[in-house]
């Protein structure tokens, strides 16, 4: 069983490195589920697009980044849905490669505040537009998203966490 990319990155950001040489993936065409609506395609050795588990924000909405890349170089965006409210919120994107991590970037600082304080998803827009991302997406939660042309389920988490709003 492969590492979920996000504990790979998670795991090498850790120290930092002067080179990196991503861990080659096995691709295949169905695509991994992992706890809490964690998702994972391997689309080719060196390209793995998902979603992370679910984590729960001080206000209740459910957040998971988005990824697309690999353990040394990534794409990153933020989702934040609302279930009650049926709709959800994509923030982004960040580039990412393990040679300059650690750093701070607007998601992180967007993600630290939202652990801690209630806000709406206009809030949160509001934030986002302030931290300087102008790639602010809302759409129905549930929707289906594309990330770089490979689409990405978002229905699990209104459907297992919230199923009485599921249906927003």
């Amino acid at each position: 069983m492969r590492p979920p990319l996000f504990a790979l990155a998670l795991t090498l950001a850790a120290a930092p490195a002067l080179a990196c040489s991503p861990m080659p993936f096995t691709p295949s065409e169905m695509p991994e589920v992992g706890e809490a609506c964690a998702f994972v395609t391997y689309l080719t050795e060196y390209r793995a697009v998902g979603l992370s588990e679910i984590l729960v924000t001080a206000g209740g909405l459910y957040r998971q980044d988005i990824f697309d890349g690999n353990g040394c170089y990534w794409e990153a965006n933020l989702l934040i849905q609302d279930c009650a409210a049926g709709q959800m919120l994509v923030i982004g994107n960040d580039m990412r490669d393990l040679m300059h991590e650690p750093r701070e970037t607007g998601i992180d600082r967007i993600v630290a505040r939202i652990d801690v304080e209630s806000l709406t998803l206009d809030q949160i827009a509001d934030l986002a537009r302030r931290e300087g991302y102008e790639t602010r997406l809302r759409l129905d939660a549930g929707a289906r998203l594309s990330v770089n042309g490979q689409g990405l389920p978002t229905r699990c988490g209104c459907e297992i966490f919230s199923p009485q709003t599921a249906g927003n």
